[in-house]
């Protein structure tokens, strides 16, 4: 018997292939673990003796297959006490490394069997959020790697080595400990949230990060990334020091490119195929594991140049209803299967292995290249043979481009033991002006560090692209210096594409970089400078741009997307500068791309970008047509930032109200967005739209659609209110318009509206209740008073709670106050049947549910069918659109099995993610808003209160703030379905990709 030891023990099952996942030919897969023994898993690794290793929240175990039959039957506790769920593990030796409870831990005494006792603490970071600290491995330099995502705390003092690559770091980063653990440096920084990273063969750091998912449809937005890791490289995000969603594009000179871009998901776990148990295909590549879609991408690696490419396929797909959703992945030491864990969220936990059937019988992990960041003489004679230019011959070595940045690299971490002669100024100045953008980066930061000499442009001795790389290294530091260089280049007819972009950015830096302090958490973050740019140099700068802009043939799209974002952070210019052209956009051009030159008319010196308000108005009605035509997902921040443009353009063009009013094309539901940034005048608007929906039975309205038509008279629009009622999906939007003019046929909608968690609607239904006594009391009563427990604040819900007891002490003839247990009291008395529900959570009833739901024949669902089903059942409202204030439903099925998704539609409020949190603000002046927070800040909130509506409210006018313990999406929606429409919506669900 083993001391001090916990273990669980779960029935064992025979390991035959599951039908879960989608493979390739020969390939299978088999549950290793599930539920009890792995529940909701966040990560997973394999020590060197084969033991399988997982964490979960306030836990970390060892699985153990007793029997060797292939499947775990019991697990081992090993660490007692932890607060959070562990986000990075590493078996090593006696020694464990975990990422959790506040950073790196290291735990003395590992076996697999026993409990760990009190950790070292080897680097302090945030831990536990989704942002935080994640993955950590060993480096094939002897050094211990750690991943952070962006709100780990990694800043200026993290690392405490001089040699660090990176010093002052802006965003996620790679960290890396000494073997003694006793210096830290800073390898990479600008990721958004990498959660975990492997090595090459080559022995190079690769990484899988997310997309900025908020921004999808914004000009800025980039799928998610696979990233090759160098030293010294960054890669473009930017929060939270610099800006909270404006991202640098990677064709900026100074962003490390993707290997490639995998497009919209959640990144999860990362690992190198360094074994032989797979075919040849697999050896070297990486497996990439994407939660959100439930699947895993394998991406080949070729060398490209100083770094590599390779183009994403998809290995594994989830197929079944058990839910999967890939949390970490791991190569077994001497099976060579691929192991996979799954969980995240509170989604089904457990751990899958990848076989190759036809697998050798002898299979072999495959040796990583071994590295070093020691000093030695030898050492640096390789390294300056290895940097120096070769003699040119028509087949280089493949990896020579790699083997100078290497070199580079580590030349600049030992210069102060270096000799700084001539040899050393050579290899540093011959690769200055490298066709390889990565080895052009490492030289100029050699020469910054060695202070070499490299001249003016256009008087120096070095090209062009030598001297653009020094002063984009320097421009922070020497604003002056590299500014000369970028304006040779921008007076430079012929300058070439690449050293434009770099001339440009160089302009950026120069003036304290993107992102003006007031701009941040607005469309104008990645359009305006930090510092203010003096008007004789911005007029220079204006003219050189415009210049540029004209030429014939046109630069490429990136060049002529830079020079419009630079005269937009410009603006109005002094003197005159040629006129412009006006802004290339067209039915070809991406909804994207109009969305940019729409921010630069908004901000550019209008002689430098020319356009009429005619123009304009046409370019933003086609946006919806271009947003539907080239299947752009909108997700939270878009309709937030083209509100913030479009007030811009009305107040830079006053006539656009007009010409976008009597444009032939308005009158879609999406343009009511429009009306008020734009003040355009609402009745008119509002009959147009109506006019619309009327000729075009499948006009699609929306929310603030139809909040327009409280515009018109009740009779005008009375018809088309009622169709949309029985529609579903606009029953707050249809209780705001009607609760203005109240009719006696509204008395059951408006105890609808007292179920609404907006204390407006509440209001605005108690009140047309308490004129009328047509209604049901009993109705009344239980909905008044479940309504007045949702407001239970006496002083921030005083007018909502008052309206509730106005409405209850006419409908009941009580004198009760504002006592939400006098009026349950009285209603169990009164209406004891409709008394029964107050105590039931949302009202669910989950025996009568399980009874129901064991009874529906799933097989029989029809996704054609379930399109109607959602709708009727109003999920499209709320999810997976500019508006959205519920998860997006993309993929849902993947990562949740039918059970737990049916759970969370059921009990919506049993699980709330943490981003869809609501919160009610309650204003100074006694209004009301209750939302998900978009963006927070000192001086105020912006919160998403339906599903196509915000608010903006003041940090000065803000009373009180609370979190509201009911998730937004409401109860029963399922309720309206009969059990074959339930399995048809399951169906559609299915069919969300």
């Amino acid at each position: 018997m083993v001391p001090a030891l916990l273990l669980l023990t779960a029935t064992a099952a025979p390991p035959a292939p599951v039908n879960e996942l989608r493979l390739p030919p020969g390939f299978s897969a088999k549950r290793y673990a599930d539920n009890p023994l792995a529940p909701d898993t966040y990560t997973m690794a394999i020590d060197d003796a084969g033991r399988v290793l997982i964490a979960g929240r306030g836990y970390v175990r060892a699985l153990v297959d007793s029997d060797n039959d292939g499947v775990a039957d019991r697990a081992v506790d090993l660490i007692a006490g932890l607060k959070d769920g562990p986000m990075g593990l590493l078996p090593e030796g006696d020694s464990l490394f975990v990422v959790a409870d506040g950073g790196l831990k290291r735990y003395r005494g590992y076996n697999g069997t026993d409990r760990l006792q009190a950790p070292e603490l080897l680097v302090a970071l945030k831990t536990g959020g989704e942002h935080d600290a994640h993955a950590v491995r060993r480096g094939p330099d002897g050094w211990l790697y750690l991943l952070c995502g962006n709100n780990a705390g990694v800043k200026k003092g993290t690392a405490t080595d001089a040699r660090s690559p990176i010093s002052e770091p802006t965003a996620g980063a790679m960290l890396r400990l000494s073997p003694d653990f006793k210096t830290v440096e800073i390898v990479a920084d600008g990721f958004r949230n990498p959660y975990s990273f492997d090595f090459n063969l080559d022995g190079e750091p690769f990484t899988y990060d997310s997309d900025n998912e908020r921004c999808s449809g914004l000009p800025w937005y980039e799928g998610c990334r696979f990233l090759h890791i160098v030293p010294g490289g960054n890669y473009g995000w930017r929060s939270p020091q610099l800006s909270q969603t404006w991202r640098k594009p990677p064709h900026f000179p100074d962003v490390v490119k993707p290997v490639a871009d995998l497009g919209r998901g959640s990144p999860t776990g990362v690992a190198c195929y360094r074994h032989t148990q797979f075919p040849d295909k697999y050896r070297g590549g990486f497996f990439l594991a994407d939660w959100t879609f439930g699947r895993i991408h394998f991406v080949p690696l070729t060398a490209a140049g100083s770094t590599y490419e390779g183009k994403p396929e998809v290995f594994a797909e989830a197929t079944g209803t058990s839910g999967f959703a890939p949390t970490a992945l791991a190569v077994h030491p001497r099976t060579g299967e691929l192991f996979v864990s799954i969980g995240g969220r509170g989604t089904r936990g457990g751990v899958y292995r990848i076989t190759f059937d036809q697998g050798g019988t002898n299979p072999k992990p495959l040796p990583m290249a071994r590295r070093t960041l020691d000093h030695s003489k030898d050492g640096a004679a390789l390294w300056l043979r290895d940097a120096a230019p070769s003699p040119r011959r028509p087949d280089p070595p493949p990896d020579e481009p790699r083997r100078r940045r290497e070199a580079l690299e580590l030349l600049l971490r030992h210069r102060d033991k270096l000799d700084r002669g001539k040899e050393l100024i050579d290899a540093v100045k011959a690769n200055l002006a490298s066709h390889d953008p990565l080895v052009r980066a490492a030289a100029a930061r050699a020469a910054v560090a060695l202070t070499i000499p490299v001249g003016n442009v256009p008087d120096g001795k070095l090209p062009a692209p030598a001297q653009l790389a020094v002063a984009l290294a320097t421009a922070p530091r020497d604003p002056s210096g590299a500014l000369k260089v970028a304006f040779g280049v921008l007076h430079d007819p012929q300058a070439a594409p690449a050293d434009l972009l770099t001339a440009l950015r160089i302009v950026h830096l120069a003036h304290g970089d993107l992102t003006a302090k007031d701009a941040t958490g607005t469309v104008w973050e990645g359009y305006t400078f930090r510092d203010p740019v003096p008007k004789e140099r911005a007029a220079l700068l204006g003219v050189a741009i415009v210049k540029q802009s004209l030429r014939e043939p046109a630069l490429p799209r990136a060049v002529q997307l830079e020079l419009t974002r630079a005269l937009a952070a410009l603006g109005p210019l002094d003197g005159r500068p040629p006129r412009g052209a006006a802004p290339e956009t067209s039915d070809r051009t991406s909804q994207a791309d109009d969305f940019h030159y729409l921010i630069t008319l908004a901000r550019a010196d209008a002689r430098a970008v020319r356009a009429n308000a005619d123009e304009i108005a046409t370019v933003l009605l086609r946006l919806p047509s271009k947003i539907t035509a080239q299947g752009v997902t909108l997700d939270r921040h878009w309709p937030l930032r083209f509100d913030e443009l479009l007030r811009q353009l009305g107040t830079r063009y006053p006539d656009l109200n007009r010409a976008v009013l009597e444009h032939k094309a308005f009158g879609q539901p999406e343009h009511a967005a429009l009306v008020g940034p734009l003040k355009l005048p609402p009745k008119a608007a509002a009959r147009k739209l109506l006019a619309r929906a009327q000729a075009d039975p499948k006009y699609a309205w929306t929310p603030r659609a139809v909040a327009l038509l409280a515009e018109l008279p009740r009779t005008e629009a009375g018809a088309t209110l009622e169709v949309l009622w029985d529609r579903g999906g606009f029953e707050e939007a249809v209780l705001r318009v009607i609760a203005r003019q109240p009719d006696a046929c509204d008395v059951p909608k408006f105890l609808v509206g007292l179920k609404s968690l907006d204390a407006e609607i509440v209001r605005g239904s108690a009140d047309a209740l308490a004129r009328s006594l047509d209604a049901e009391p009993s109705l009344v009563a239980s909905a008044a008073v479940r309504a007045l427990r949702r407001f239970p604040d006496p002083k921030t819900d005083a007018r909502t709670r008052d309206a509730l007891v106005t409405l209850l002490q006419k409908y009941s003839k009580e004198k009760f106050g504002p006592d939400e247990k006098a009026w349950a009291a009285w209603l169990v008395k009164a209406y004891p049947d409709e008394a029964k529900a107050l105590n039931a959570s949302d009202g669910f009833d989950a025996a009568a549910w399980g009874k129901r739901l064991a009874a529906v024949d799933w097989t029989k669902g029809d996704a054609a069918r379930g399109r109607a089903a959602f709708t009727k059942a109003t999920c499209a409202a709320c999810h997976d659109g500019g508006g959205a204030v519920g998860p997006s439903l993309i993929g849902v099925t993947k990562r949740f099995g039918r059970d737990d998704l049916l759970t969370a539609i059921l009990q919506p409020s049993k699980d709330i993610p943490p981003r869809y949190r609501a919160v009610r603000i309650t204003t100074n002046d006694d209004k009301s808003f209750i939302g998900v927070p978009v963006y927070e800040a000192t001086d105020g909130i912006i919160l998403q209160t339906g599903a196509d509506t915000t608010a903006r409210i003041a940090g000065t006018d803000i009373a009180s703030k609370k979190p509201v313990e009911l998730s937004l999406m409401p109860a029963g929606l399922l309720d309206k379905l009969a059990d074959t429409e339930i399995a048809d919506l399951l169906a559609y669900l299915g069919t969300l990709k």
